[in-house]
C-alpha cells in the first residue's frame, strides 16, 4: 500500500499529471516506480503514448504500484482515503530507468509548430480512424549520425508533451532511445512510445 511506503505530500506535484491525463479520459490510471530517492509516475494515454515525470523524494522503500488517478487526487489533496492498487490494470511493461542514449536535440518552436499543424489537420479529420492515423504518423525523423537508424516519432508523443505541460518555453526537448522504446524529453517531463509494440493503452 502507498500509505506505508510514501506520504500523500511527497507525491504532490504528480497531480497536475494526474488531473491532465483524467481530462483525456476519466478512467485514467497512474503508475508509480520508486528506487532509491527518487519515485516516476506514469499515466497511459490514448495512441500508444506513456506520459511521466520522475522527482526526488525519500520512500520507505522501493515499490511499483498502480492506482485510480482520481483516488490519487482525493488522496493527496483532501485527505482521502488511501487509493487501492490497480496493478491487474497494468501490466505491460514500463520505460528503463537507465541506458537511454540522446539522438537528437530539437527546439521547442519546432515541436509546436508540428503540434499545431497536427491540430489542424485532426479537425479536418472526418472519422476517429482517421484522427488515429494522424497521431500515429511519423512526424519527426531524428538521425543519430553514427550509423544507427534513424529516430521516427509520432505526432501522437509530441501532442501529449504539450498537452501535458511538459514543454517549457524557449527550451529543448530531447529525443532518446533505449532498450525498445522512444522517449521525448522535456524540461517537466516525457513522453515514451515502445518501438514498433503497441502497449495496448485505453482509447479516447
Amino acid at each position: 500500500m502507498l500509505d506505508t511506503l510514501v506520504l500523500p505530500a511527497q507525491l504532490a506535484d504528480f497531480v497536475p499529471m494526474a488531473e491532465r491525463a483524467l481530462d483525456i479520459d476519466p478512467a485514467s490510471m497512474i503508475r508509480f516506480r520508486a528506487a532509491g530517492q527518487t519515485v516516476a509516475g506514469y499515466v497511459r494515454l490514448p495512441y500508444d503514448v506513456l506520459a511521466g515525470r520522475t522527482l526526488a523524494a525519500d520512500p520507505a522503500g522501493s515499490f511499483d504500484s498502480t492506482v485510480a488517478a482520481a483516488d490519487f487526487i482525493r488522496w493527496v489533496e483532501q485527505a482521502g482515503p488511501v487509493p487501492p492498487g490497480k496493478d491487474a490494470h497494468w501490466l505491460s511493461p514500463l520505460p528503463p530507468r537507465q541506458g537511454w542514449r540522446r539522438v537528437d536535440l530539437v527546439p521547442d518552436g519546432v515541436i509546436r509548430d508540428l503540434v499545431r499543424s497536427g491540430a489542424g489537420l485532426a479537425g479536418e479529420a472526418t472519422s476517429r480512424q482517421s484522427q488515429e492515423s494522424l497521431l500515429a504518423s511519423v512526424v519527426l525523423t531524428a538521425a543519430a549520425g553514427d550509423g544507427s537508424p534513424d529516430v521516427a516519432v509520432p505526432l501522437g508523443a509530441l501532442s501529449a508533451l504539450t498537452r501535458m505541460g511538459f514543454l517549457p518555453r524557449d527550451s529543448e526537448v530531447g529525443i532518446d532511445v533505449g532498450q525498445g522504446w522512444i522517449r521525448v524529453a522535456a524540461g517537466y517531463g516525457s513522453t515514451y512510445v515502445s518501438d514498433g509494440k503497441p502497449l495496448g493503452l485505453l482509447s479516447l
